[in-house]
């Protein structure tokens, strides 16, 4: 389920409306947003990243986000995605090496530390560069519940993301 990155972006600037989680079922919270769209026009490929300038329609706050062009964002979600590919597979061996002495305590130290460390920041890249909007600022790539935030319409069905 991918992102839509086009030219003409159409993005949600969205105010969080709720300062604790509103209870939907039991451990379970969920979170108001109120905002508006607008069109975000990307700079042409090869020119640098421009700076964009939006006001919250809710708080009145002046947000600023830099804006990447459509074959940055590109680039950088491919960076993102190689660099993830990177610590996946380097966690593999690190986890191999309890093969090698299962009984010694530094192979087994260095195995699963370093194994479960390359597998957390390579899930961790993955999460980021799936995310990856090329619209850098407040709230635009928070994993949590950010004060504001920056939704995308989702490629397939248009739903924002």
């Amino acid at each position: 389920m991918g992102l839509a990155i086009k030219r003409d972006q159409r993005a949600l600037l969205a105010h969080r409306r709720n300062f604790v989680g509103r209870s939907v079922s039991y451990g379970t919270v969920a979170w108001d947003y109120d905002g508006r769209t607008w069109v975000v026009e990307r700079p042409e490929d090869g020119e640098p990243a421009r700076s964009c300038r939006v006001e919250c329609p809710v708080c009145g706050r002046t947000l600023t986000y830099a804006v990447h062009s459509v074959a940055a964002t590109r680039r950088r979600r491919a960076r993102r995605w190689i660099a993830a590919l990177a610590f996946l597979v380097a966690a593999v061996p690190l986890f191999g090496l309890i093969a090698l002495d299962p009984g010694s305590v530094a192979v087994l130290s260095i195995a699963f530390g370093g194994g479960s460390l390359a597998f957390v920041t390579g899930w961790s890249l993955a999460f980021v560069a799936g995310g990856e909007t090329g619209l850098v600022g407040h709230g635009a790539a928070l994993p949590g519940y950010a004060k504001h935030k920056l939704f995308i319409p989702n490629a397939e069905d248009g739903r924002w993301m």
